[in-house]
């Protein structure tokens, strides 16, 4: 199993040659991210510490680089709560990035020293981390000057057009994942990464793979893995 590296992730976002393909799969379904690591149970999900510590378990299952983690319905005492179990369950050569929907929360985000970017709903905007816009669209993304747009599709048009601008954050669709087979699966995804070289492409379906596709997500995990 590969070690996570937070600088391979960066790298790619910032448009930098990276080492090895990275992944951005930041909303999978709980029932499949259960199935992942082989645990199931509300006792998963109840606190912010269970949180962290189930997504630390999926990270080590889908080796990604960095671990996402979304603050949004968090209130700040939630928020202080999952940052400090972040720091101390997430390991060294990794990081997270937390989504976020208030300044509020980006600002709390912005002293944590387990967090290298962040992923902004709505009027976000951090001035001193890595920036990943999760919502609006590319253009709007292209203008503030984020480092990166999550894409709900699309990902090798908006590549050819928005590439050198901005990193394309996931847009394999997720509905179209869903209902693809894994070798067009693997040749889709294998395609992404040797045209990219791993600069300006982070891996990932933009969306939320239907929880009666495990295979379409082990199958794009699976590729993703075979380069990494």
């Amino acid at each position: 199993m590969s070690i996570p590296s937070k600088d391979n992730f960066l790298a790619s976002l910032r448009r930098e040659n990276g080492a090895r393909p990275t992944l951005f799969e930041p909303f999978i379904h709980p029932r499949l991210a259960e199935q992942l690591i082989w645990r199931r149970g509300p006792q998963l999900w109840d606190t912010p510490a269970h949180y962290v510590d189930t997504m630390v378990s999926l990270r080590e299952r889908t080796q990604a680089d960095i671990i996402i983690l979304d603050a949004r319905e968090y209130c700040m005492h939630s928020l202080f709560e999952m940052l400090h179990a972040a720091e101390t369950m997430i390991p060294e050569t990794s990081g997270c990035v937390v989504l976020c929907r208030t300044q509020a929360q980006v600002s709390e985000c912005a002293h944590s020293p387990a967090v290298c970017a962040i992923g902004g709903y709505e009027d976000t905007r951090p001035y001193c981390l890595p920036f990943i816009r999760m919502d609006k669209t590319v253009t709007h993304a292209v203008m503030e000057g984020a480092h990166g747009w999550f894409a709900p599709s699309d990902a090798e048009a908006c590549y050819a057009q928005y590439g050198t601008s901005l990193s394309v954050c996931g847009g394999l669709g997720a509905d179209t994942v869903s209902a693809m087979e894994p070798l067009a699966i693997h040749r889709r995804v294998q395609s992404l990464i040797d045209t990219t070289q791993n600069r300006g492409y982070l891996i990932g379906s933009g969306g939320e793979i239907a929880e009666s596709a495990y295979l379409s997500l082990i199958s794009m995990l699976g590729i993703y893995i075979r380069n990494h």
